[in-house]
């Protein structure tokens, strides 16, 4: 199976566990990842749910029936019969403006509706108003199966003999505002950056950084390169540039890479990302560097603390670095274990408290 049918049946599973009744639905994207409103035939699907079945895989036993109406759950005219219905938006962020259609369509259902996420602060949610269960969905995605064989891995776990050949490294595959205004704010010099411009989906950038690349720039969430030495495993401090800016704190995969490459990090995302992390077990680095900023409300005041955090660390010298690396190896090496260790036991337990609440 692939990952997101693994994870799939996983929330399936819980959801078995917590209910005292199996009447109910586990809806998914085609996709596994958000609703594609180009799929949307208005002409054709004119009643509210006959096109978000369309859309929609049912997944207690999605895998053997599909979108079977034949199904013992479905009537006659393929309507679900459940008591509950949960929606598996776990890996992108909600969005309300963008996906209106979609939940108007579903706050028209008599049947009640639960949305499982994976992001804090959201004002998408508190718009859309339906229960909801939050869990670290990528935290459990990264552990158990994206990054889970680098765990035994010499390459990974000797990271003391990996020379540190750059002070920092800040990774920009797509062009988004925050991501280069914050590259404007740097001494790029001493670092290791990339931008495509233009990206990948032809976005451009007309500001005074200049496009550069360390790598192929392959969407490959899945992937570290650690099989050599390259920018990715051999900079010290890791900028964590996550999608989502201000409006909500949403982590992906990005924030697992320096993890399992043993690389202190500072996170551009969100107010409050910082103790979001901490709540889950992990440690950051406000020994070495003032992390106040993950506190500031302020977009730009934010972002300029960050920036004085990597600039600071740009004018060390590499022998400094690596002697604050072996300063900090107690840290590095706590997240690295506790990130295989612990985490998926603590995200589904954090799921099943979830649905066991309703």
């Amino acid at each position: 199976m692939k990952p997101y049918e693994i994870i799939s049946h996983t929330i399936s599973d819980v959801i078995s566990t917590c209910l005292e009744t199996d009447k109910y639905g586990l809806l998914h994207f085609h996709n596994f990842i958000r609703w594609d409103a180009s799929l949307l035939d208005r002409e054709k699907d004119t009643t509210p749910y006959q096109w978000l079945e369309h859309k929609f895989f049912y997944t207690k036993y999605a895998y053997q029936l599909k979108w079977i109406e034949s199904s013992p759950r479905f009537g006659s005219k393929g309507k679900l019969y459940n008591k509950i219905n949960f929606i598996d938006h776990s890996f992108e962020p909600v969005h309300d403006s963008l996906d209106k259609i979609f939940w108007e369509d579903v706050m028209l259902q008599s049947v009640p509706h639960v949305i499982i996420h994976s992001e804090k602060n959201s004002k998408d949610l508190d718009k859309i108003n339906l229960p909801n269960i939050h869990w670290f969905a990528h935290a459990y995605l990264c552990s158990e199966i994206y990054f889970c064989h680098y765990k035994k891995l010499r390459m990974v776990t000797d990271y003391k003999s990996r020379p540190i050949d750059y002070p920092w490294l800040c990774t920009n595959r797509l062009i988004r505002q925050h991501r280069t205004d914050f590259l404007e704010m740097l001494d790029l010099d001493p670092g290791c950056y990339s931008l495509l411009n233009p990206d990948p989906n032809g976005l451009t950038y007309d500001g005074p950084v200049l496009s550069h690349s360390f790598d192929d720039h392959i969407n490959s969430s899945a992937e570290i390169k650690v099989d050599d030495l390259t920018p990715w495993n051999t900079s010290f401090l890791h900028v964590v540039n996550e999608t989502v800016w201000q409006d909500k704190i949403h982590f992906t995969e990005k924030v697992f890479k320096p993890i399992v490459l043993h690389q202190p990090f500072v996170v551009l995302q969100a107010p409050g990302s910082l103790a979001y992390l901490r709540s889950y077990g992990f440690k950051t680095f406000g020994d070495w560097w003032d992390e106040s900023y993950d506190a500031i409300e302020d977009p730009a005041e934010r972002m300029q603390a960050i920036a004085d955090i990597v600039n600071s660390i740009g004018a060390k010298s590499l022998e400094e670095l690596e002697t604050m690396r072996i300063e900090m190896a107690s840290v590095l090496e706590h997240n690295f274990r506790h990130f295989y260790e612990n985490i998926p036991a603590i995200c589904l337990d954090e799921l099943r408290k979830g649905i066991a609440n309703l």
